[in-house]
């Protein structure tokens, strides 16, 4: 329920200010009366400024912000309305994409990037399950680690932690949609991180290719497997 209906909030204001001039407390007052005057009518004009705001903070609906050149790009939250019922895991791995993708602390245009991706994704299927397939599909079940023994540099290879593999997936995702940008400035990061994920998910682009590279190396060393202590 709106508290603040247009009509009552300016009928509250104008009846209080009528019965303040209609009275003779303006003539009383003397000299304090410019300075009463000036700061009711600046408050009730402060009212009415946010009376917007107010009303949607009373219904815990906070409003959107200004249609204009950046709202595009900062106010696309509204991208994910087709996405329900994410359960705990699915956010987590949301917010963790926001959070890799995120350079120099700017969250709000990570996040922005990440929805708008999404919304390319759209008309692909599920979007959580296209972007769960491109992770399984980038994840490197094995690594190779450097240890020096005897003097010499050793690639030993050993099993990486589920997490890990995960913030790996993403962030050579991330380095692939940067790397297809390099070349095309005009293109921006959310179409080619588009391109990355929907590849991936075919079990093709440049964060497949890194991933089976790296199993190659392990396997390549796989004879030093011995000197893994860890």
């Amino acid at each position: 329920m709106n508290l603040f209906e247009k009509s009552n909030f300016n009928c509250i204001f104008s009846s209080s200010l009528d019965r303040f001039h209609s009275s003779g407390l303006s003539e009383r007052v003397g000299t304090k009366r410019n300075r009463f005057c000036r700061e009711t009518e600046s408050v009730y004009a402060l009212c009415l400024a946010h009376r917007r705001y107010l009303c949607y903070a009373l219904g815990g609906l906070l409003p959107s912000g200004p249609r204009d050149r950046g709202a595009s790009t900062y106010n696309c939250s509204d991208n994910l309305g087709y996405i329900r019922g994410l359960n705990g895991k699915q956010r987590q791995l949301i917010k963790k994409l926001v959070h890799i993708c995120m350079i120099d602390g700017k969250k709000t245009r990570s996040r922005a990037i990440v929805y708008k991706t999404f919304h390319r994704l759209a008309p692909h299927g599920d979007v959580i399950k296209l972007l769960v397939n491109a992770i399984e599909n980038v994840k490197p079940i094995c690594g190779v680690k450097k240890v020096r023994i005897s003097g010499i540099t050793r690639l030993v290879p050993s099993i990486t932690a589920t997490t890990r593999q995960e913030t790996l997936a993403i962030r050579w995702m991330l380095e692939s949609a940067a790397k297809r940008r390099m070349g095309k400035k005009s293109i921006s990061l959310d179409r080619c991180l588009y391109a990355e994920i929907l590849e991936a998910s075919q079990k093709m682009g440049i964060a497949r290719k890194k991933r089976d590279d790296l199993h190659k190396l392990a396997e390549a060393n796989r004879s030093f497997s011995h000197y893994r202590w860890w």
